[in-house]
């Protein structure tokens, strides 16, 4: 039944499914960061150094951004279809977007990994 959902015949599913996996993803993410903070509790710049340093922080907070990004660029690009009649501004509109979106994924992964 779900793999039915999930091919060409409804092509809205796979963006509903995606966003709704971001989402968890993201709720995730929230109470571990919260976790972490609270016991490491960096107050100086050679502090939140050594917070971001380990591995696991790193990757978990790339898939973090990477979740945000996704799941805004789903729901802007879904709004932009429903209010933008005009297909030549809901297409520029969406490439900004677009541009915007994968220019705060890039510097997510430059910041984390950069250290």
């Amino acid at each position: 039944m779900l793999f039915e959902l999930l091919t060409k015949r409804y092509p809205g599913m796979r963006f509903w499914l995606l966003q709704r996996i971001t989402a968890f993803a993201m709720a995730l993410f929230i109470p571990i960061a919260i976790a972490y903070y609270l016991s490491v509790m960096p107050s100086t710049y050679r502090e939140w150094l050594t917070f971001n340093q380990p591995i696991w922080w790193r990757t978990i907070s790339c898939l973090f951004g990477l979740s945000i990004c996704l799941h805004a660029w789903i729901g802007v690009r879904d709004v932009f279809r429903d209010y933008i009649p005009l297909l030549w501004l809901r297409n520029a509109l969406q490439i900004g977007i677009e541009i915007s979106v994968i220019v705060y994924l890039v510097w997510t992964i430059i910041l984390f990994w950069s250290i």
